[in-house]
């Protein structure tokens, strides 16, 4: 009789523990490890040639990206460029700054998931160098009362300023036709003399020649 009730009893020890053990799993909590903010960029590099910069960064995944360029000092405010970027780019090319200027720039990672929070700004200064986009004149573009003058094409340009012989500055709009033809024919110059050619978009200083006419 004991030997029967000893048996019936493990036989019920072991359904209770088996029933405990089904229960405590249910009750287990499931961890999330996702986390509740993308980290930020790790680097930010620049890479500066004469007026134009190529940012480059490590992506990181499930998320697009917003880049910002400003011409100050890490305030982002002046002339700023806002740049929206797609998931897994890594690469992003910014043209027509203003020469040797300091710029600044910042990007974070722009979460695709509403439930996660952007990133911090990864940020960074650079400055530029100096632009140029006069091609080098040929003596068939120098005569002894003119100079051709020839610029890249793709480039905004709006006036050239001439300046030589202790004269006064004087400003040549460009219109729609030099803007098109990409050259200028500069007249009414001084023979032997040299001349200091600067051309503009608006004040943004876009290129410099030097030129001694025939």
């Amino acid at each position: 009789m004991k030997r029967i009730s000893y048996h019936i009893i493990l036989q019920i020890m072991l359904i209770f523990s088996t029933l405990l053990f089904n229960v405590s799993c249910d009750e287990e909590e499931i961890v999330d490890n996702t986390p509740d903010q993308l980290f930020r960029p790790v680097t930010l590099s620049a890479y500066v040639n004469e007026a134009s910069v190529t940012f480059s960064w490590v992506p990181i995944a499930n998320a697009t990206y917003q880049l910002e360029v400003s011409r100050d000092s890490l305030l982002f405010q002046q002339d700023l460029q806002v740049f929206n970027i797609d998931e897994g780019e890594e690469i992003l090319s910014v043209e027509n700054l203003w020469s040797n200027s300091l710029y600044s720039a910042r990007i974070k990672a722009v979460s695709v998931d509403e439930a996660v929070k952007d990133s911090e700004y990864k940020q960074i200064t650079f400055t530029t160098g100096t632009e140029n986009i006069f091609y080098g004149v040929t003596d068939e573009d120098v005569g002894t009362d003119y100079v051709l003058l020839k610029w890249k094409i793709g480039k905004e340009v709006s006036h050239i300023v001439v300046s030589g012989n202790g004269a006064n500055d004087v400003t040549i709009p460009l219109n729609a036709s030099d803007v098109s033809a990409l050259q200028k024919r500069i007249e009414g110059l001084n023979s032997e003399t040299q001349y200091i050619f600067k051309i503009y978009l608006g004040e943004m200083l876009r290129g410099t020649i030097s030129v001694t006419t025939n």
